[in-house]
């Protein structure tokens, strides 16, 4: 119920200050576990995935934001849960894990922290493939592109899901090999979405 006032709420105001152009949502699976990866270039950017899909996502988040209790218990209402990205982080493993085994979405940033240079991707993290080759989740890339100025435009394309198959028999091999699959599907859609983003700049609108 929390979730879905939040979300309610939270997508007026995104469509209020931004400029906001949504491609490929329904390549978001209706049913079962879903890895949901992105690049990371804002706070705002979970708020704008969230509010573009029809199922609840459930976010890892650095555990800087679970620090006071009251946000904590807000954060874990609207399905996030910390992470340490400090080292690894067993806990959070186990909650992500759980998320997929429960046929829910896990959103996840690769990249693992914002990054500042917004013409640049950060190398991606074997995390996300990791959980994907677990629980044979399907895996939906998606990406990001804004300034998030007021009424700037900000564009999200998520692109078809896939699944990911390990190759070698060898866990962190296969990790490695999924994370660049993972990688290579976010870098072609982070340049689909730079074209997008010049549409979206004369005023396309369609969220």
């Amino acid at each position: 119920m929390l979730y879905t006032v939040a979300k309610s709420i939270l997508g007026a105001v995104v469509r209020l200050l931004f400029r906001v152009t949504v491609k490929g949502a329904s390549n978001v699976p209706d049913e079962g576990p879903v890895v949901l990866c992105a690049n990371h270039i804002a706070w705002w950017d979970p708020v704008v995935v969230a509010v573009s899909v029809k199922r609840p996502v459930h976010f890892m988040a650095k555990k800087e934001l679970f620090r006071f209790r009251i946000l904590a218990r807000l954060f874990r209402k609207l399905y996030a849960f910390p992470v340490d990205r400090g080292k690894p982080d067993l806990a959070a493993v186990k909650n992500a894990l759980g998320v997929l085994q429960e046929g829910h979405v896990l959103g996840i940033f690769p990249e693992g922290t914002r990054q500042k240079d917004k013409d640049h991707l950060g190398e991606m993290h074997a995390g996300a493939a990791l959980f994907a080759l677990k629980t044979g989740a399907k895996v939906v890339p998606a990406a990001i592109r804004s300034t998030y100025r007021p009424g700037s435009p900000v564009v999200l394309v998520f692109g078809e899901s896939f699944t990911l198959q390990g190759r070698t028999g060898k866990m962190s091999v296969d990790m490695e090999e999924g994370a660049r699959v993972i990688e290579d599907a976010i870098y072609r859609l982070w340049q689909n979405a730079k074209e997008e983003s010049g549409v979206a700049a004369r005023g396309v609108r369609s969220c």
